[in-house]
């Protein structure tokens, strides 16, 4: 998948920000500034930028409809009625042939991966399931993974069952995330339930009990996980 970037020169660095994000789930963000070299022919190279991409990412602030090179770009996108994503910095919202898209307003400083998954997803569903499943299973704290498996949740009803399975593997292969106290209590059952009867069986008795090994003064001791197994879990150990 593929963005172009539609920013004025004084917002690159937020452009870029949004850029790096877009880049963490394998989607390729064109920036002018930075991939089109200095003796490079502008507007050939954009147009040809505009007409590869899948997704048009306007950075939105005072500076943006004050380019004549923005408000073209976004009107070529309209035209070729890619899906947009337009970011607001200030509350600024779009104009012209984008208007009638609603922007998302967000911190300049510090956007964030749910500030863009809305608009990637409208695209492909499919695309942001499979990334944030991958990101799910490489959780490297608790935290980390309830605030990973929040992401996910508002699409998992457009998740196919492989893909719902291969969160429940990847969740039983990471402690962080099958022993996360969100995600041991709230966000993995219902989906064990639904489609638990898909996953290989040793995989899922590994779920289900959510045990894990935990050494203490040298021994090793049984942290039982979810509580509503825990008799159960008692007998097997």
């Amino acid at each position: 998948m593929r963005a172009f970037m539609s920013y004025q020169t004084a917002d690159k660095e937020i452009a870029a920000r949004v850029a790096a994000i877009l880049e963490e789930f394998e989607c390729t963000a064109f920036m002018a500034h930075e991939h089109i070299e200095v003796s490079g022919e502008w507007r050939l190279e954009i147009l040809k930028e505009i007409e590869a991409a899948d997704l048009f990412v306007p950075i939105l602030s005072a500076n943006y409809y004050n380019s004549i090179w923005c408000k073209q770009e976004s009107g070529i996108a309209a035209f070729r009625k890619m899906t947009v994503i337009p970011l607001s910095t200030d509350g600024e919202i779009p104009q012209g042939f984008i208007a009638h898209i609603q922007s998302t307003k967000i911190d300049p400083a510090a956007p964030r991966y749910a500030d863009l998954l809305p608009g990637v997803a409208k695209h492909d569903a499919s695309f942001v399931i499979d990334k944030l499943v991958a990101k799910v299973g490489k959780s490297g704290s608790f935290r980390g993974a309830e605030a990973n498996f929040e992401l996910i949740l508002p699409y998992i009803g457009k998740a196919t069952r492989k893909q719902v399975v291969d969160l429940l593997n990847l969740s039983t292969d990471n402690g962080q995330v099958c022993h996360a106290g969100l995600c041991a209590t709230k966000y993995l059952p219902p989906l064990v339930k639904s489609h638990g009867k898909f996953m290989d069986k040793d995989k899922l008795t590994q779920l289900e009990g959510g045990a894990r090994p935990v050494q203490q003064g040298g021994l090793t001791r049984w942290e039982r996980g979810w509580p509503e197994r825990t008799s159960r879990i008692g007998a097997n150990l």
